[in-house]
């Protein structure tokens, strides 16, 4: 495990997939102050308030459409990777953040609700980049032996996210009214760093050797991430690879479905997921103070309360 490796595998699971967690959970807390918010803002602009079921419709539309936004992004990954590689992609997948994050943090300043839904919609669209784009490039540049391990590091900063938004949430920090724009915009820090360190890492040498065809630079990107001068073996694999897959068609999403000798596979990882989707567990992220209201919990030891199924789910994280 070389540095350049671990540094690599840290810098983009807190600039990205970290994001990924804090973003989920974000909306949970302050979501009292923006529900308030919008209801002010449409006084202003209408001369009334609005009713208690358009307002939830409207809250609800800020929350699901980060959502829509991540599956934008993910059918956009095999473009992005295929024109920017894996590096470029996650390097220009950060200005989205920094543009999502000041949507955010000057809505309440433009009396603008619109600005907050756009600004959900922009982070949903990053995610959804990052969440596929992050394991690839993970599993590309490290050896067989670490793409386990590494493989994790994301799922465990996603974690992180979760938990980190739930502390940030506290009355103690950004929990009051006048941060919640403050709040949702904190994920410009991550990103930021993740801008400016990403490009003193190299590309994928998977990707400059199969889809590039450049030997020189793959080379030059295994001795700096496996730290080693004899990477001839690991050149050897790859263009073996490259040449059997110059002889391998590429199916489409539709063709892969309706293809017969794979359907057991595909149901499996459509089984797999839609049980970890459908768990409730983004129920938990998305309302945790409202579901610990409605259960009776008194609301001064909610936030606190909160934190504690966010500190469940990274020591899960790290027990898996």
């Amino acid at each position: 495990l070389t540095f350049p490796l671990l540094s690599v595998t840290l810098l983009v699971s807190f600039g990205s997939s970290m994001l990924y967690g804090y973003n989920l959970a974000v909306v949970n807390s302050p979501a009292v102050h923006i529900k308030a918010f919008y209801n002010a803002t449409w006084s202003q602009r209408y001369g009334h308030g609005l009713a208690p079921g358009p307002l939830t419709l409207l809250y609800s539309l800020t929350v699901s459409i980060f959502a829509l936004g991540g599956l934008v992004g993910s059918l956009l990954v095999g473009v992005l990777v295929e024109r920017y590689g894996r590096n470029g992609a996650l390097s220009r997948s950060a200005l989205l953040v920094l543009l999502a994050g000041g949507f955010m943090g000057f809505s309440r300043e433009l009396r603008s609700p619109e600005m907050v839904i756009i600004g959900r919609s922009i982070t949903g669209l990053h995610s959804g980049i990052c969440l596929s784009v992050v394991p690839l490039y993970l599993g590309e540049i490290a050896p067989k032996n670490l793409r386990g391990f590494l493989g994790l590091v994301p799922s465990i900063f996603i974690c992180l996210g979760v938990f980190s938004a739930q502390v940030l949430g506290l009355p103690e920090l950004l929990g009051e009214d006048r941060f919640w724009p403050l709040f949702l915009s904190v994920v410009v820090v991550p990103a930021s760093l993740q801008l400016l360190l990403l490009h003193c890492f190299p590309e994928s040498p998977r990707y400059l050797l199969i889809e590039r065809n450049d030997i020189c630079r793959a080379t030059k990107a295994l001795h700096r991430f496996l730290g080693t001068p004899d990477v001839q073996d690991v050149i050897k694999e790859m263009k073996e690879e490259q040449q059997s897959l110059s002889s391998m068609e590429m199916v489409s999403v539709w063709q892969l479905l309706r293809d017969r000798s794979v359907r057991w596979q595909t149901l499996s990882v459509v089984v797999v997921n839609a049980g970890m989707q459908l768990s409730g567990i983004d129920a938990i992220w998305f309302y945790t103070n409202i579901i610990f209201e409605n259960a009776g919990i008194p609301v001064s030891q909610i936030p606190y309360t909160t934190v504690g199924t966010g500190a469940i789910e990274v020591v899960a994280g790290l027990i898996g």
